[in-house]
């Protein structure tokens, strides 16, 4: 979504996220679990060596989690995203980690958590869901999915009261695109559960940080007029806004073998 002049400001809160689940499928709500790590910044290079470690150790235990979808913010927020289907599977999710804990070698696993929990300056969990109705998933996205490294957020609290006005801006922001056929595609994340539930977030993706720029502007001569004015409707409705930038973190991710 292109919002750039305008969007230079908001509340110092999180969200992850990545981008959308695939490229090729139709998008549909989807829920996540999400983990927010936030480092201390002269530990960076520790909890980088602990967190790739700690892929590996969850392999060698078998820990029966589907994926887990990791990404970085520039100013050192991780996020770790496991979906589910529905909120009685969060319940699950902790006996999944004890039981993969218990097949560790004891000694290996205290270590462990001393090395990296020394890196984090805070943590925490919440319910965050991937809004369909709001979201934009091009017919023909501009990206293969393997291209998609660059992670732009854009996070903005609205006036309570306003809620309806600005799922209506919303609605007519992705119905813009979808009418000028716009190849760049974007998710709205809404809070569900652990998070002001007045916050909205807003990720896209892009090759790199270049890339991004140069499909801003190539946006911008399709619909600067049109989103102007859908601008000036939704800025009143808003309280504060923030943009981050980041990138996927394969690395750092798991899937279960």
């Amino acid at each position: 979504m292109r919002v750039k002049k305008v969007l230079l400001w908001f509340v110092g809160v999180i969200l992850l996220f990545t981008a959308p689940l695939s490229f090729a499928q139709e998008m549909k709500d989807q829920l996540f679990v999400i983990h927010e790590e936030v480092v201390k910044v002269d530990m960076i290079g520790q909890y980088e060596k602990t967190s790739v470690e700690w892929v590996q150790i969850m392999h060698d235990a078998g820990l029966d989690i589907s994926q887990i979808q990791a990404s970085q913010r520039d100013d050192f927020h991780y996020y770790y995203l496991i979906p589910i289907s529905k909120y009685a599977d969060i319940d699950g999710i902790f006996p999944k980690f004890q039981e993969a804990i218990k097949k560790i070698d004891k000694d290996k696993w205290s270590k462990f958590s001393a090395e990296n929990d020394q890196t984090i300056e805070t943590n925490k969990e919440f319910v965050a869901r991937i809004s369909s109705d709001l979201s934009y998933e091009p017919k023909e996205p501009r990206l293969k999915q393997d291209e998609a490294k660059f992670i732009h957020w854009i996070f903005f609290n609205y006036k309570l009261e306003k809620r309806k006005e600005v799922m209506e801006v919303l609605k007519e922001w992705k119905k813009l695109y979808e009418d000028k056929n716009i190849s760049h595609g974007y998710t709205i994340w809404l809070m569900d559960m652990g998070m002001d539930n007045n916050m909205i977030a807003l990720t896209e993706v892009a090759k790199d940080g270049i890339d991004f720029y140069q499909t801003m502007e190539e946006i911008d001569k399709k619909v600067q007029q049109e989103e102007q004015k859908l601008w000036a409707k939704l800025s009143p409705l808003l309280m504060n806004m923030e943009q981050k930038y980041g990138k996927l973190r394969p690395d750092l991710s798991y899937y279960k073998k």
